[in-house]
C-alpha cells in the first residue's frame, strides 16, 4: 500500500495486518469505506457482489476506531440472519482481532455456556450475535447491557436485504431503537447487502428517522461476466405425480442432464421446494448408483439435521471432492461454501433480487459466473388442470422476463412498512419483561412514535393493548402501568419467545370426519373455495382457524394446488409488465436452447392469436380469462373483490379464470363494481377464513387482523385501475374452434453449449 489512499487512515496494527496477509492494496468500496465508518456520524450501506470483500471494508475501520478509542465493554456488534454465517465470519475477523488485540465473541444459540459466561465476566470488542440472543440479551441481561454496551458505536448487519420487509426485520429495527433510547446516544448502523435496487428506499429501512440518509458505498457488479443458459424441457404428466407446492414432477430428463453437465465439477443446485429438492437427490442418487459411480448430489434445505447440512458445507469448503449441492434458498446467503463453479436453477424462481444473489454464488477467482435455467414445460398433451397456461408457456415467459430484468440491472424495490402487528406484540412484551412495567404512552412513544412500528396509531396501539389484556398477555395496575398478565410470563418464559417468526402450523383436512392429510397452510383460503390434494379436488365447507380445520367435500370442477412449502412469493408487478412486453415482442433471447426457443416461440404465437396485446380478457371453453399483467398484489385483490360480488373466481400463474362467466354479465358486474361505493382493503380481508400468519397474530382481535391482512395483501387502487379499462376493452376472441388449442409438441433435443450473455 505504497500509494496515498484512504487505507493511510487504517490504525498501523491494522496496516501490518494487512501487510501480513499480504495485501498491497484495497479495493475499491474498502477504500471508499474507511473515512465514512471513522466519520461515525451517519449510518452506511455497503452493497456490493458477494465475496467482493463487503465484510473488511466494514471491519477495517471499525477495528481501527476500537484501537483508536480504547472503549470499555462491547464497541461493535455484528448481528447475522444464520447462526452457520456467524460461525463463518468468526473466523475471519477472530484472525484479525487475535492480530491487532481485539476480542471477538460469538454468542448464539449453540455457542457454549462457558464463551457467553466468559464475555459477561470481562466484555470487550466485538459481539457477533442473531437478532433473537439479542433479544434475549436485552431481556436477561438488562443491567449488564447498560453498562458495559455504554460505549457502543456500531452496528454491522450482514445480508440485511434478508431482514427487509419481513418479522425479524421489525425485530432487529426495533432493539437497535430500544438500544439507542436507553444508552442515550446514536450508533452508527453498517449495512451489507449483494442485493439492493433502490438504495434509498434499503437506507429509509435502516433507519426511518425522517432526517436520516445514510452513505452509499456501491461497486460496480454489472461488468462480471456471466454464462447464461435457459434450458427447455417437454414432460408429460398424468397429473397424479406432484410435490408439496402442487407442480406434477416427472423431472427425468433435468435430472439426467444435470448429470451429465455438473458431475466431478461443484455446483449449487436451487430447487423451489424442500419436496423438489429431495426428489431430485433421489434421482440423482439413482443415477449415480445405476452408472456404478460415486455420488455427487447431496440435498440441503432447512428440515435437514445440523450435522447433515454443515457436513455439506465443509464438503463444499473443502472442495476435496466433486460435489452439488440440491438446496432450497438456505444457501443463497453469504455462508462461506467455496469457489462454486455454476449455479443451476430448477422452475422459475420467484424474484429477481433472489436470482442475482445466487448468481453470487459462482464467479469468483476472475472466472465466469454460470447460470442455466432448467425451464420444464407440460406437453400440450399432457393431462392438466390448466391447458391456457400451458400453451402460453408461463414459465418461460416468467423466467425469460426474469433474466431480461436481471440483465438490465433491475431489481424489486425493497418492501414498504407494514403494520407488523405480532412483531409488535413480541417488542411490547419484551420492553415490559426488560423494565417490569412501563406506561401505555411510553410504550407507544418509544415503539411507535420514534420507533419502526410507524403505522401504529395511538388509536390502534390501544385496540392492541386491549386485545394483550383479553388474553391476559398483559395487565394495568391501578397507577396505569403495564405489567405482564400470567399468560404473558409464560409467553415470555418460553425460550421460543426470542424469535420474532413461528414454525408452520398443520391445518387438518377432514372429509366426512375422516382425516385426509395435514398442510401448513400459505395462501388464503375461504368457504367454498376449491384446491387439489392427494391426487383429487376439494371445496372448503368449514373452516376453524383455532382448531387448525377444514373441512372439504369433492370438488369435481378444475382446481388448484394448495400451496404447502412456505409462504409463497408474490410476483412484482414489473416481472408482469416485463412478460407482456415479451409477448408482444420479436426477437428471441440468445441464452434460450433449442426446445426453450420453440416454447418460446409457441406461447408468442398463441398469445397472438388471442388478441392479447389489447385485450384484458378472452373468452375461453372453461369460461372468461382476464389477463391484468400486474403482480400477485393486485391480481389476488381482483380475484377478491370479484368474490364480494359473488363472482367465482381463480388466479392462475399470469391470468385469472371465471368459470362459466359470460362477456355479458362480466361487464355488468364490472360497472356495478366501479359504481358502487369503494371496498376497503378490510372489507375483503373479512372474507379470509385463515388472517393467521404471523407468530402472535392470534392475540389480535377480528378487526386488527383485517386492518393489517388487508393492507400487507391487498391493493384496491391497483385492482380499479385495471376494472376501468374493462369497460373500454374490445370484443373478446373466442378461441373455442381454434388451431390455437392444438399445439403440436415438438420433442427436439437441447443445445448444451452456453450463450454470454
Amino acid at each position: 500500500m505504497t500509494q496515498k489512499s484512504n487505507s493511510e487512515m487504517l490504525h498501523p496494527l491494522i496496516i501490518r495486518y494487512l501487510h501480513h496477509l499480504g495485501w498491497k492494496q484495497l479495493n475499491e468500496i474498502q477504500e471508499q469505506s474507511i473515512p465514512l465508518i471513522l466519520e461515525n456520524k451517519s449510518d452506511v450501506i455497503i452493497s456490493a457482489a458477494t465475496a467482493s470483500g463487503k465484510t473488511e471494508a466494514a471491519f477495517l475501520p471499525v477495528c481501527t476506531s476500537i484501537l483508536n478509542n480504547n472503549p470499555s465493554g462491547i464497541a461493535a456488534i455484528y448481528i447475522s440472519p444464520l447462526k452457520a454465517l456467524i460461525n463463518d465470519q468468526f473466523k475471519r475477523i477472530e484472525a484479525m482481532g487475535d492480530f491487532v488485540g481485539i476480542k471477538v465473541t460469538p454468542w448464539h444459540g449453540d455457542i457454549n455456556t462457558h464463551v457467553k459466561a466468559k464475555t459477561i465476566q470481562e466484555p470487550s470488542g466485538i459481539l457477533l450475535i442473531t437478532p433473537e440472543s439479542l433479544e434475549s440479551l436485552l431481556i436477561n441481561y438488562s443491567t449488564w447491557y447498560r453498562k458495559y454496551l455504554k460505549d457502543l458505536r456500531y452496528i454491522i448487519i450482514d445480508e440485511f436485504h434478508a431482514f427487509i420487509g419481513v418479522e425479524r426485520g421489525y425485530q432487529l429495527l426495533s432493539q437497535m431503537h430500544r438500544l439507542e433510547m436507553v444508552l442515550k446516544k446514536r450508533i452508527t448502523r453498517i449495512a451489507l447487502s449483494a442485493t439492493l435496487n433502490n438504495i434509498e428506499s434499503a437506507g429509509r429501512w435502516l433507519r426511518s428517522a425522517p432526517d436520516s440518509r445514510p452513505h452509499i458505498v456501491e461497486s460496480g457488479t454489472g461488468n462480471k461476466k456471466l454464462l447464461l443458459q435457459l434450458r427447455g424441457y417437454d414432460r408429460m404428466t398424468d397429473g397424479s405425480d406432484r410435490d408439496s407446492s402442487g407442480r406434477p414432477f416427472r423431472y427425468d430428463a433435468v435430472a439426467a442432464d444435470l448429470f451429465k453437465l455438473l458431475r466431478g465439477t461443484t455446483n449449487l443446485i436451487f430447487a423451489n421446494s424442500r419436496g423438489k429438492t429431495e426428489y431430485l437427490a433421489t434421482i440423482m442418487d439413482r443415477i449415480s448408483t445405476d452408472n456404478n459411480l460415486p455420488v455427487e448430489f447431496f440435498p440441503h434445505h432447512s428440515s435437514l439435521s445440523k450435522d447433515l447440512r454443515e457436513r455439506l458445507e465443509n464438503r463444499l469448503k473443502s472442495a476435496n471432492l466433486p460435489t452439488t449441492a440440491i438446496c432450497t434458498q438456505t444457501l443463497e446467503l453469504g455462508i462461506d461454501i467455496g469457489d462454486v463453479v455454476s449455479i443451476a436453477q430448477v422452475d422459475a424462481p420467484s424474484s429477481v433480487a433472489g436470482l442475482r444473489q445466487r448468481i453470487g454464488r459462482s464467479g469468483r477467482r476472475d472466472r465466469a459466473a454460470i447460470l442455466r435455467l432448467f425451464i420444464s414445460e407440460l406437453s400440450p398433451y399432457s393431462d392438466t388442470s390448466h391447458p391456457l397456461e400451458t400453451r402460453l408457456r408461463d414459465e418461460t415467459f416468467l423466467s425469460t422476463a426474469l433474466l431480461e430484468l436481471m440483465l438490465n440491472n433491475w431489481y424489486e424495490p425493497p418492501a414498504t412498512h407494514e403494520y407488523a402487528m405480532s412483531t409488535l406484540i413480541q417488542q411490547i412484551l419484551s420492553v415490559i419483561s426488560e423494565t417490569g412495567s412501563i406506561k401505555a404512552l411510553s410504550l407507544w412513544k418509544l415503539l411507535c412514535q420514534t420507533g419502526p412500528f410507524s403505522l401504529i396509531t395511538p388509536k390502534i396501539f390501544a385496540m392492541i393493548l386491549k386485545s394483550l389484556g383479553e388474553n391476559d398477555l398483559i395487565t394495568q395496575m391501578r397507577d396505569g402501568d403495564l405489567i405482564l398478565g400470567l399468560t404473558g410470563e409464560k409467553v415470555v418464559s418460553k425460550f421460543s419467545f426470542y424469535s420474532s417468526f413461528k414454525v408452520q402450523e398443520e391445518y387438518t383436512i377432514d372429509f366426512n370426519g375422516a382425516n385426509i392429510g395435514t398442510v401448513p397452510l400459505n395462501q388464503p383460503l375461504s368457504l367454498g373455495d376449491s384446491f387439489l390434494f392427494a391426487g383429487k379436488g376439494w371445496q372448503v365447507i368449514f373452516f376453524n382457524s383455532e382448531k387448525r380445520q377444514i373441512s372439504v367435500k369433492p370438488y369435481k370442477d378444475k382446481a388448484n394446488p394448495i400451496v404447502m412449502d412456505g409462504r409463497p412469493s408474490r410476483i412484482h408487478d414489473g416481472i408482469r409488465e416485463k412478460m407482456y412486453e415479451l409477448y408482444c415482442g420479436n426477437g428471441i433471447p440468445a441464452y434460450l436452447n433449442k426446445t426453450a426457443a420453440r416454447h418460446f416461440l409457441e406461447g408468442r404465437e398463441l398469445f397472438r392469436e388471442l388478441g392479447l396485446k389489447d385485450n384484458k380478457y378472452i373468452m375461453g371453453m372453461d369460461g372468461l380469462y382476464i389477463f391484468p399483467w400486474r403482480g400477485d398484489k393486485i391480481m389476488n385483490t381482483i380475484v377478491q373483490i370479484l368474490k364480494h360480488y359473488r363472482i367465482q373466481a381463480k388466479k392462475i400463474s399470469s391470468y385469472i379464470l371465471l368459470p362459466g362467466l359470460s362477456t355479458v354479465t362480466y361487464k355488468q358486474v364490472v360497472k356495478t363494481i366501479l359504481e358502487a361505493p369503494r371496498l376497503s382493503e378490510e372489507e375483503l380481508a373479512a372474507k379470509i377464513s385463515n388472517l393467521e400468519y404471523d407468530k402472535y397474530d392470534k392475540y389480535l382481535s377480528k378487526d386488527l387482523k383485517c386492518l393489517q391482512y388487508g393492507y400487507r395483501n391487498f391493493d384496491i387502487d391497483g385492482a380499479m385501475s385495471f376494472f376501468e379499462t374493462a369497460l373500454s376493452a374490445k370484443t373478446p376472441f373466442n378461441p373455442a374452434n381454434n388451431a390455437a388449442y392444438n399445439i403440436s409438441s415438438d420433442t427436439s433435443q437441447s443445445f448444451e453449449h452456453l450463450t454470454t450473455a
